[in-house]
């Protein structure tokens, strides 16, 4: 029964891991040095979410190109 138990407890870490790194990333609206270094700590923290991180970065990205179409950078 431990197992069930496990996997809600990483289920739970992950939503919390993918919470607040995508919080963070919103926050996250000009060139800013210490906020990158922040995301990419936060990141290297929780390398077991590795993809779910990705996923969140290519939404923002995507993201602010719909709400930015004129921005190439």
């Amino acid at each position: 029964m431990s197992a069930p138990e496990s996997s809600a407890g990483s289920g739970e870490a992950r939503e919390d891991a993918c919470r607040d790194y995508q919080s963070s990333l919103e926050d996250l609206t000009f060139n800013s040095k210490p906020h990158i270094n922040m995301l990419t700590i936060l990141a290297e923290e929780n390398v077991p979410f590795a993809k779910d991180i990705v996923s969140l970065i290519e939404a923002q990205i995507a993201k602010v190109f719909i709400f930015h179409p004129g921005r190439q950078r």
